[in-house]
């Protein structure tokens, strides 16, 4: 079908089935697999907008159709594509290897579609990637994208387009970075133009947000734009926005849109909906409204709640009473308290561990603990320290089931634009900085320790991914210790990171034949994980989803008879 745009969502590796690449436990934390496959919230963004004023825009999802078939081949399908521009996303950075190599492919067998590049990280490169990647046409800087991209299909002069940087003939012309809405309210998050486009366009898993997402769906709702901290680490901080991103401070979406958005997941849909942005944070009145309206609508699905620092039990009360699956998430970093207000994240280790009782006592469903190896400051006893206050925290709980604490390396690369990549000060000492010295290095290299970008005056590369594992593995077996899970899981889980060490100690001696004996890359979406991939998911949704995924299915079966 004839498209004025298609969305196209690059694997961040683009030969990654004819690679021995060693992924380790990057992806552990995230619902996608080390493809990173998950596609950004910003394309529904997108696609709702424009589809609202009668443009014809689809989702193609080539990362997940990679993982689900080894005869895929991304040139066959260009070749019929009948669209007049591709929107690729260069949003976090470890897509760029999967973005530049589509964006090269579409031109060589389709130069007549013009090529849009977007996101964070093609904002922060720019004008890097108009100089060095000639088959991007136009890159839209900023983090709302929707009125700039329907200005292009409109026909609009490119002149007149804010926030672009294009190609007009043999130079580059940049109207620079002007365009920044303090008014959000004409996003919208409509899933059910994922189901609509995917009949419409014969497709439905290139509309798939991930892997699994058919059995574990998850739907996002963004309730602001920008971030009122400064985390050392984050490309989306208060810090980059400002820097980087056209943003001085965090720009909320109404009350109104983030109850309306959740509604509709909730009545056609009915899937569990992850509230991005902490809510806590907005004024009194703003929160009260989403809560009270929501009970009043009569949601009936999980709810995940993300918040940014501990909150005062009457204000978690209202969140958990909104529905009868309420979770949460939060990510101290480090048990360390000094390390931790370094890193940005302004809080004791006192208020966690009273926001972590409030919340379960008030009967919430499920609550992640999130810890992180590579921080400013940081050296190698600290990181596994942070093992033995997870399981002091456990057990100050009474080993409570609905508690979870992870640990994960920052990785693959530290965001740029972030504190911790503009400031020296703050210890990091980065390997690569620019666009392609991030494209070579997922080019070359072979595995997550060859990816990552930097390391710490207080810990080597080596040291970073070798405590890794050893923290992951120590945390493994307090868990076993606790009886989080039993001993399978917890053989399992072993094997898998020490199979990934071996291969990681391999790459680095040089000893590739037998680099195939180790964890390479998944190749599709059937690969295993430790059990802290399991551990990650929640919500007890999807049965409506599954039913309309199989009648899809079953309408485009009987469409092709």
């Amino acid at each position: 079908m004839k498209t004025d745009l298609t969305l196209m969502h690059p694997p961040s590796i683009y030969d990654f089935r004819k690679r021995d690449v060693v992924a380790g436990p990057i992806s552990e934390l995230v619902p996608s697999t080390g493809v990173f496959e998950m596609y950004p919230i910003g394309f529904l963004a997108i696609m709702s907008h424009l589809t609202s004023r009668g443009y014809r825009v689809r989702i193609d999802n080539i990362a997940l159709k990679m993982l689900n078939s080894t005869r895929y081949e991304f040139n066959e399908e260009i070749l019929k594509l009948d669209t007049d521009y591709v929107g690729l996303d260069l949003h976090w950075l470890p897509h760029v290897h999967g973005a530049i190599n589509l964006a090269r492919i579409i031109k060589e067998f389709r130069p007549d579609i013009k090529v849009i590049m977007g996101g964070l990280s093609a904002t922060y490169y720019a004008g890097e990637i108009m100089r060095g990647v000639k088959a991007v046409d136009i890159v839209v800087r900023g983090d709302a994208s929707e009125i700039p991209i329907e200005q292009i299909l409109e026909g609009k002069k490119l002149e007149d387009v804010p926030n672009i940087i294009y190609r007009q003939n043999s130079r580059i012309v940049d109207n620079g970075f002007t365009f920044s809405p303090k008014d959000l309210d004409y996003q919208t998050y409509d899933y059910s133009q994922i189901i609509r486009s995917s009949i419409r366009n014969f497709d439905v898993l290139g509309h798939l947000p991930y892997c699994d997402w058919t059995k574990q769906p998850v739907a996002m709702v963004l309730t602001t734009h920008g971030c009122a901290y400064s985390c050392a680490i984050c490309g989306g901080s208060y810090y980059a926005f400002k820097n980087s991103y056209g943003r001085s401070g965090p720009i909320f979406r109404s009350s109104k849109k983030i109850v309306e958005d959740i509604m509709n997941i909730n009545n056609q849909l009915h899937i569990p909906v992850f509230v991005v942005g902490d809510i806590l944070l907005r004024p009194e009145k703003d929160r009260d409204y989403i809560f009270s309206q929501l009970r009043r609508e009569g949601i009936d699905i999980p709810l995940l709640f993300e918040v940014f620092i501990p909150h005062k039990m009457e204000d978690l009360q209202k969140m958990v009473s909104v529905t009868h699956d309420v979770s949460m998430e939060i990510s101290p970093d480090s048990s360390n308290e000094k390390i931790r207000f370094r890193n940005g994240r302004p809080y004791g280790n006192k208020g966690l561990e009273k926001f972590v009782q409030d919340f379960l006592a008030l009967g919430g469903k499920k609550i992640d603990v999130y810890f992180l190896i590579g921080l400013t400051e940081q050296r190698r006893e600290d990181a596994l320290e942070d093992v033995d206050y997870s399981r002091k925290l456990m057990k100050m709980n009474n080993n409570d089931e609905r508690l979870f604490v992870f640990t994960s390396p920052v990785s693959p690369f530290l965001d740029p634009g972030s504190r911790g990549f503009e400031n020296p000060e703050l210890g990091y000492k980065l390997r690569f900085r620019t666009l392609m010295e991030h494209y070579n290095a997922l080019e070359n290299g072979r595995t997550w320790a060859d990816f990552l970008n930097y390391e710490t005056k207080w810990m080597s590369r080596e040291e970073i991914v070798n405590t890794t594992y050893d923290a992951i593995d120590k945390l493994l077996y307090v868990k076993k210790e606790i009886g989080y899970i039993d001993s399978e899981e917890l053989e399992n889980s072993h094997q898998i990171l020490e199979t990934s060490r071996l291969a990681v100690n391999l790459s680095a001696k040089g000893d590739y034949g037998m680099l195939k004996s180790g964890e390479a890359l998944m190749k599709s979406c059937g690969t295993k994980y430790t059990i802290l991939k399991k551990e990650i998911m929640w919500g007890s949704g999807g049965g409506k989803m599954k039913k309309m995924i199989f009648m899809v299915y079953k309408y485009l079966q009987s469409s092709r008879e």
